[in-house]
């Protein structure tokens, strides 16, 4: 669990991050149908796949961010390749913010407090890392406010391009974070 407070309007607003649970999974589905076109306006879909995919852990992991106790805000991660790769990899598949939240920087805190939360849990579930889990977040080409927030966090900077859904150019932007581990018997 993470806190911080940040200024929302004339005070400041308590700020909580921390692993969905179900009962999260209504508030998680609003803020999909308001900020992505794949539910739009349509919240009973949109809990189908949340709820789908809440029930994948841990393939799929969900993390909230509460504004003076309301959900504001999700990510959802999805781990890749089996949970012993030498090399981890995770891909940041959504991140969402509600309207009436965005702006106080919640999505950048967001992503790194998921980060390290999941090194974390790699690291006791997975005794075959070499050194680092690579974090990947694909985002369209010319969605140029997600790939600005996107490219703070993973510093590696675009590592591949792609076009998958439709027509529209995908840009996949990679950290790899470092990952200490005590020396292993041979």
């Amino acid at each position: 669990m993470y806190r911080r407070s940040a200024a929302k309007g004339s005070k400041m607003a308590q700020i909580k991050m921390r692993r969905a649970v179900e009962a999260d999974l209504r508030s998680i589905a609003a803020i999909n149908t308001a900020v992505f076109l794949g539910d739009r306006d349509r919240l009973e879909s949109a809990l189908e796949w949340v709820t789908c995919w809440f029930h994948a852990y841990p393939l799929y992991q969900y993390f909230v961010v509460e504004v003076d106790g309301t959900l504001a805000g999700y990510a959802g991660w999805q781990v890749h390749g089996g949970f012993k790769r030498a090399e981890p990899v995770v891909e940041l598949d959504q991140i969402g913010i509600a309207r009436e939240y965005q702006g106080l920087g919640l999505a950048p805190d967001l992503m790194r407090k998921c980060m390290r939360e999941i090194v974390e849990w790699t690291k006791q579930k997975n005794d075959r890392i070499e050194s680092h889990v690579t974090f990947v977040v694909w985002g369209y080409t010319f969605n140029f406010n997600a790939l600005s927030v996107y490219a703070k966090q993973f510093g590696d900077g675009v590592c591949g391009f792609r076009t998958q859904f439709g027509s529209r150019a995908e840009s996949m932007l990679r950290l790899r974070m470092p990952v200490i581990l005590p020396v292993r018997d041979a």
